[in-house]
C-alpha cells in the first residue's frame, strides 16, 4: 500500500484504525469516528448553510434537519419516550421520515424503520414485535393502523384534520417546549435502529444495530473512497456543484438509509427525494439538481440508460451511477459506461448496516460478473465449507462477513441470532467463492429467499399465506429470473383433491394478506404431488428448473 493511503489509516490519519475487542471479537474500528448519530448529525453544522434534503419544493439546510430534528427530541420527551424505547416511522420518503430519525436516534430511542409498503397485518406484526411507544405515519399508513385503544400513540404527517382521528397531529408534536439540544450523551454501544429484513422465517426479522455499528458502515464507504483514490494517485476531481444523490429507495431500507440519507452529513451532500421512483422525474431531477452520484437498486440504472429522452437532458453533472441489493447484469454495466458514466455495483446485507464489497469503472467491466473486493480497512470476508472452515481461492462455500458495521442480533430471537453471528462474523446464506485477487463472486444462495428489484421476500412467509387457503394441499415459493427485477416471485400450488383452484385466485388470495411485491407473479397449480428429494422435501430447485424452462417457451 503507498505511503500516502497508509498516512490515512495510520496514527493520526483522519481513518486512523486501531484493534479493539468486542463482544468477544477483534475489530478493527476508527479511532476518529464520532461517538453517536447526533454527533454526526452535529458535525454538518459546520456547514450548515448548505442545502441537505430537497423534496418537491421544499429545500432544507443542514441547519434546519438540526432544528427540525430537536422539535422531534422535544416531542418525544413529551409523550414519555425514553433512551432505549422503540419509535417507529411509517412513511413516504417526506422530510418528516428524515426529521424523525434524527430525533429518535439523537435522545437514544430505537428508529424502527418499518416498511411502508406492508399491509395492515404486516405492520401490526411489526408492532407487535417491536413493542412500539409511538408510530409516525402519514395518511396512507394512518388507515391500516389498529383500532383504539392502542398501546402506541400515532403521530401523524402532512394528514387533514377529518383523516386524523385518534393521532395526534404532527404541528402538535411538533410544538411541544424542551431541550432540543437533549445534552445526555448517547453510548456508542447502545442501540439506533431496528429494520425488518425477510429470510428463512415465517415473518420478517428485526435487525438491532447498535451507533457504533450505523456510523462504521458510513466511514466504511468513506475511507474505502479515500484509500482507492490514494493507492490510484487521483485525488477526487474538484466539482463546480455540490456533491448531490437522488433518494431512489425507501429510507427503511438500509441503501436509502445508510448509503444516500446518513452518508449525506459527513460529505456536506445534498439528497433529493422522489415521491415515487420515476425514471423520467429523475432524469429531469439529475439535470435541474445537477446530480453527481445515482444509486438505487441496478433496475433503476437501467431503466434511466435506456430512456428514449435520456440524450435529451444536460446530465453533464453525473460522475457515476449504479446500485446494490440485487446483481447488476453485465449488459446493463456496459450500457451505463457507454454513457460516458463510471458504473459501480457493491454486496452487503442488513445485517452488515450494507457495507461489505464494492466494485465499479474498468474493474466491473473486466469482471463483470463480480460485486466486488471486501471494503478496506475494516471489512473481512471469507468463504467457508459447512464445518465453518475457510476454503481455498477459488472454491466455492458459504460468503462471511465481518467488520465492526455487523448488527448486534435479531429482535427477540436469540437463537436466530446464535446461527447468524459467530464470533463477529455475519453468515450470509449467500453461496459463492474469492478469486486470487479477493474479487467475490455470488453465485447461489443457501436462504430461502428471492430478491427482487432489492426486495428480500422470504419464501416461507408467502407459502404460509397460500397454505391458509382452503383449496391449497401443498405449495412452493421460490425466485425465477427477471431481465428488469432481477428475480420475481413463483409457486408452484398442489390443489386439494375435488378442490377448484386457479392461479389467480391464489395471487388475489395472497395479495389481500401481504405487500404487493410479494405476490408472486407466475403460479403453477397442479393435481399431482410436489417432487421430493431424498429427504422428503419438496424439491424446490427442480421446480425452479421447470419454471425457468417453461416461462422461456
Amino acid at each position: 500500500m503507498p505511503a500516502a493511503a497508509l498516512a490515512l489509516i495510520g496514527p493520526g490519519g483522519p481513518y486512523e484504525v486501531v484493534e479493539r475487542n468486542l463482544n468477544g471479537a477483534s475489530l478493527r474500528l476508527f479511532r476518529q469516528a464520532p461517538s453517536n448519530l447526533g454527533a454526526l448529525y452535529r458535525s454538518a453544522l459546520d456547514t450548515g448553510d448548505r442545502t441537505f434534503y430537497v423534496y418537491q419544493d421544499e429545500r432544507y439546510t443542514f441547519a434546519d434537519a438540526w432544528d427540525r430534528a430537536g422539535r422531534v427530541v422535544a416531542g418525544l420527551c413529551a409523550l414519555g419516550v425514553a433512551p432505549g424505547d422503540r419509535v417507529g416511522i411509517s412513511l413516504r420518503n417526506y422530510p418528516e421520515w428524515i426529521w424523525s430519525f434524527m430525533g429518535i436516534t439523537r435522545m437514544g430511542a430505537v428508529a424502527v424503520a418499518m416498511n411502508s409498503w406492508w399491509t395492515a397485518e404486516e405492520m401490526a406484526y411489526g408492532i407487535e414485535d417491536s413493542r412500539l411507544s409511538v408510530l409516525i405515519v402519514d395518511h396512507e399508513r394512518l388507515k391500516l393502523l389498529p383500532p383504539e385503544p392502542r398501546s402506541f400513540t400515532a403521530v401523524a404527517v402532512r394528514t387533514e384534520a377529518s383523516e386524523g382521528a385518534g393521532a395526534l397531529a404532527w404541528s402538535d408534536f411538533t410544538a411541544f417546549e424542551g431541550d432540543a439540544g437533549f445534552a445526555d450523551p448517547v453510548d456508542p454501544e447502545a442501540p439506533a435502529t431496528l429494520l425488518y429484513t425477510s429470510g428463512s422465517t415465517a415473518h420478517p426479522k428485526g435487525v438491532l444495530s447498535t451507533h457504533r455499528a450505523v456510523i462504521h458502515a458510513l466511514l466504511g464507504w468513506e475511507a474505502a473512497g479515500a484509500l482507492a483514490a490514494a493507492v490510484a494517485d487521483q485525488p477526487a476531481p474538484e466539482l463546480p456543484w455540490q456533491l448531490s444523490m437522488i433518494l431512489t429507495v425507501p429510507l427503511f431500507h438500509v441503501t436509502g438509509l445508510n448509503v444516500h440519507f446518513l452518508s449525506s452529513f459527513r460529505q456536506g451532500r445534498k439528497l433529493v427525494g422522489m415521491y415515487k421512483w420515476d425514471p423520467e422525474e429523475a432524469l429531469k431531477i439529475i439535470e435541474r439538481e445537477r446530480i453527481t452520484h445515482f444509486n438505487g437498486v441496478p433496475t433503476m440504472a437501467w431503466e434511466l440508460v435506456q430512456s428514449p429522452n435520456y440524450e435529451r437532458y444536460d446530465l453533464s453533472s453525473l460522475v457515476s451511477m449504479g446500485g446494490g441489493g440485487a446483481a447488476m447484469a453485465p449488459e446493463h454495466s456496459r450500457q451505463i459506461n457507454r454513457r460516458s458514466v463510471s458504473p459501480g455495483t457493491g454486496y452487503g446485507m442488513t445485517e452488515t448496516n450494507g457495507l461489505g464489497t464494492a466494485v465499479g469503472g474498468p474493474e466491473l467491466l473486466d469482471r463483470p460478473t463480480s460485486c466486488g473486493r471486501p471494503l478496506p480497512p475494516v471489512v473481512d470476508i471469507k468463504v467457508v465449507d459447512h464445518a465453518g472452515r475457510e476454503v481455498p481461492r477459488g472454491d466455492t462455500g458459504e460468503i462471511w462477513i465481518c467488520g465492526p458495521m455487523n448488527f448486534s442480533g435479531y429482535w427477540n430471537r436469540p437463537e436466530d441470532t446464535a446461527n447468524t453471528l459467530v464470533e463477529g462474523w455475519v453468515r450470509t446464506g449467500d453461496i459463492g467463492h474469492m478469486d486470487a485477487e479477493d474479487f467475490v463472486y455470488i453465485t447461489d444462495r443457501e436462504k430461502d429467499l428471492v430478491i427482487r428489484g432489492g426486495e428480500n421476500i422470504g419464501c416461507q412467509e408467502v407459502e404460509a399465506v397460500i397454505y391458509e387457503h382452503p383449496a391449497v394441499l401443498e405449495c412452493a415459493v421460490f425466485g425465477v429470473p427477471d431481465e428488469r427485477l432481477g428475480e420475481t416471485v413463483a409457486a408452484a400450488v398442489t390443489r386439494k383433491p375435488g378442490a377448484s383452484l386457479a392461479a389467480e385466485t391464489v395471487r388475489t388470495h395472497v395479495a389481500a394478506r401481504l405487500a404487493r411485491f410479494k405476490v408472486p407473479e407466475h403460479v403453477w397449480v397442479r393435481d399431482e404431488q410436489l417432487p421430493r428429494i431424498a429427504s422428503g422435501k419438496i424439491f424446490k430447485r427442480g421446480l425452479r428448473a421447470e419454471a425457468i424452462e417453461a416461462l422461456s417457451r
